[in-house]
C-alpha cells in the first residue's frame, strides 16, 4: 500500500475537490487582480494626459 498519497476513500476525494476549488480561487483572484490593474492604470493614463486642457 502507498501511504504517501492522500487518495484514500472519502478523505482523499474531499482533499482532491478541495484542492482544485483552492486553485481555482486562486485563478479567480489573479485574474481579478489582472482586470483590476489594467483599469486603473488606464484610469491614471487617461487623468494624466489633459494637463493643459478644458476645465468642465
Amino acid at each position: 500500500m502507498n501511504t504517501l498519497t492522500p487518495a484514500f476513500g472519502i478523505i482523499g476525494i474531499l482533499y482532491a475537490v478541495f484542492t482544485i476549488v483552492l486553485a481555482g480561487l486562486a485563478v479567480y483572484a489573479l485574474v481579478l487582480a489582472i482586470i483590476f490593474l489594467q483599469l486603473r492604470i488606464a484610469e491614471l493614463k487617461r487623468a494624466a494626459r489633459p494637463k493643459g486642457g478644458s476645465l468642465e
